[in-house]
């Protein structure tokens, strides 16, 4: 499955990718990552102090979504996580995309909506931004 909301409002948003070309999907879907404390602890620090939709705050209980692999992506040298998840029955509409550094020792995330756009969870610096959306452009 290739989302398309992000994907489309990202096409505008910039700069080329730091990061390397991003193998066809095969890690782990989120909710799995998210069952292991390290990246449970990096969600929700990365969620921490943000207003999230309802569909995510549900999904947090929950971690169940769709089951989408998450991707390596390759920055400095090293191998981060991008993993995804959406709105049940609105996938296409309202999606999320988190970035996890290696062993789940952080986390950056971009969600996106037709009615409020695309918004950066964790506070990414641009070399971040830059592998998001290079890993999405894919």
């Amino acid at each position: 499955m290739r989302p398309t909301v992000l994907l489309t409002l990202l096409l505008f948003m910039g700069s080329p990718a730091e990061a390397q070309e991003a193998p066809a999907p095969s890690g782990p879907v989120l909710g799995d990552l998210l069952r292991q404390p390290a990246y449970f602890g990096a969600w929700q620090a990365m969620l921490r102090g943000q207003t999230t939709p309802d569909w995510l705050k549900a999904y947090n209980r929950s971690l169940e979504g769709p089951p989408t692999p998450s991707i390596p992506v390759t920055i400095d040298n090293q191998t981060y996580l991008l993993a995804f998840t959406c709105k049940p029955n609105e996938c296409e509409s309202f999606q999320l995309f988190v970035l996890f550094a290696p062993e789940g020792g952080q986390a950056w995330g971009i969600i996106g909506s037709p009615l409020h756009g695309v918004d950066w969870l964790g506070e990414p610096d641009e070399r971040i931004r830059a592998a998001i959306t290079g890993a999405l452009n894919k």
